[in-house]
């Protein structure tokens, strides 16, 4: 075969060199994009669990305004269930409507007010035994809360000594809240009297899954989650807060960013 005249081309490749360079870029650059993708969503949580419970301030600032009472937003640790003898939380917030102050406990399981009208704001249509139906009713002193009948019982108090007639006593009608034992609660709250109570003024919420309370737990991820008190921030009826007030939110992820939530003195929010 005669080729004379032909000429011959040659193809020439990468080398191995070449592709491993090139393949060490692409996976520096996929690496990259990947952390700043997982970095730009745990920010954009961040952000949102301190935007949902600085909207529960406002609402319960508005609340008090509009309702002419004190409402509180009651943070706390919500038990879910244990993992063995430690118990699992979830970080949690309650919008709740004061209604008094605890005066009187009875046999451990009614609370008692004598100063509210607690007949009229929830009726006294009574329960049979087994009845299961409950509310909250929120310890906003101490944290925590009872499920407790959603009507109250009369209690006469007896024995009350007259300011008039100090030899005399007598005793007077009241209405109290009863505990319902039918209704599994690991979140007991401990009641004293003189305590602060409320209900829901809205449904609780709680933090995304990876992120904490520093008021409740610190801020270090060897300290235990604390269940057994509670953080209220209080609104007076004419918008001002109680106290001022700064919770702080934290990741419990490196490099554990904290979000901040502050409430004044006089009842701005700033987040």
């Amino acid at each position: 075969m005669n080729t004379k005249g032909k000429k011959r081309t040659h193809s020439r490749g990468f080398s191995l060199l070449e592709l491993l360079a090139v393949i060490s870029i692409m996976a520096m650059l996929t690496t990259l994009a990947v952390t700043s993708y997982f970095n730009a969503i745990r920010g954009m949580t961040r952000r949102s669990a301190a935007k949902h419970f600085a909207n529960s301030l406002i609402l319960a600032r508005q609340r008090a305004c509009l309702e002419g009472v004190r409402v509180s937003v009651m943070v706390f640790n919500e038990i879910t269930g244990y993992d063995g003898s430690d118990p699992t939380v979830v970080p949690s917030y309650v919008v709740c409507k004061e209604v008094g102050k605890i005066s009187f406990i009875s046999g451990g399981s009614k609370l008692i007010d004598e100063f509210a009208p607690l007949d009229k704001m929830f009726g006294t249509e009574k329960a049979s035994g087994s009845y299961l139906g409950s509310m909250r009713l929120y310890n906003l002193t101490q944290g925590k809360w009872w499920n407790v009948k959603p009507s109250v019982e009369r209690h006469n108090l007896t024995g009350r000594g007259s300011a008039y007639k100090p030899s005399e006593s007598y005793s007077i009608p009241a209405y109290g809240f009863v505990k319902n034992t039918n209704v599994r609660n690991s979140n007991d709250a401990t009641w004293n009297v003189g305590d602060t109570y409320g209900v829901e003024s809205a449904p609780p919420g709680s933090l995304p899954k990876g992120f904490k309370f520093v008021e409740l737990d610190g801020s270090s991820n060897n300290e235990p989650d604390n269940v057994s008190n509670a953080k209220c921030i209080t609104f007076l009826p004419d918008g001002t807060a109680q106290r001022a007030e700064t919770i702080r939110i934290r990741e419990l992820l490196p490099p554990n960013t904290v979000a901040k939530v502050s409430v004044e003195d006089d009842g701005s929010i700033n987040y």
